[in-house]
């Protein structure tokens, strides 16, 4: 299967996370024991509504800059990247992120660019500040896999490698209402490229987030 010029495993990866907050509902029976305060405080922070992995459940699409460094930093321009995210808070400090991200970074001297598709899990630790603690400031570490594609002359010089990553995430969320906003920095530790004449780099990139919370 090519995966030159498409962005078709992306479409699939964010149906397939767009579909998990319909999995994680459950029939929620009203509990006549719950006072006034604790129904508003369900609602500002959703910590008892789902439970567990599920809590504060929110669905966010994101874009901004990509970047490599080493060989194939010297290889390439700076380019975009777009994403899709599905977010979960567990615990008061600790975010879980499962997401799909896609990227092209065009060859410098050549036609065509380097495409990037890549699945990966993020651990977000941070304070929830604010009322209902809708502002969250966040480090953040995770693991993922990507598939490094050329296109078009590149193809005459580099070849499709599948890599391991490691990202360091920095950056802040922000929720009001059913509304979610975050900005990021994420600096990606490659492992095992292998695209003939660019042998290695990490990749920067910069971006935002604009989701949904259920």
């Amino acid at each position: 299967m090519s995966f030159k010029m498409k962005w078709g495993l992306g479409a699939i990866a964010a149906a397939t996370l767009f579909a998990v907050p319909a999995l994680a509902q459950d029939d929620y029976i009203p509990d006549d024991d719950i006072t006034p305060e604790e129904s508003i405080y369900d609602a500002g922070r959703g910590e008892r509504g789902g439970g567990g992995l599920f809590n504060d459940l929110n669905v966010a699409v994101s874009g901004g800059l990509n970047t490599y460094t080493g060989d194939i930093g010297d290889n390439t321009t700076a380019g975009g990247f777009l994403g899709v995210q599905a977010n979960s808070r567990p615990l008061p400090l600790l975010g879980v992120e499962l997401g799909y991200e896609g990227a092209r970074n065009a060859f410098e001297d050549i036609d065509g660019g380097l495409w990037r598709h890549n699945v990966g899990a993020l651990a977000k630790v941070g304070p929830e500040l604010l009322a209902n603690g809708s502002l969250r400031p966040f480090v953040g570490a995770g693991f993922g896999v990507s598939l490094l594609n050329p296109s078009e002359d590149g193809e005459l010089f580099f070849e499709n490698d599948v890599v391991t990553e490691v990202p360091l995430a920095a950056g802040v969320d922000y929720k009001f209402g059913g509304v979610t906003a975050g900005a990021r920095a994420t600096y990606r530790l490659v492992g095992g490229e292998d695209l003939g004449l660019a042998q290695d780099g990490n990749i920067v990139n910069f971006g935002i987030q604009l989701g949904g919370a259920f």
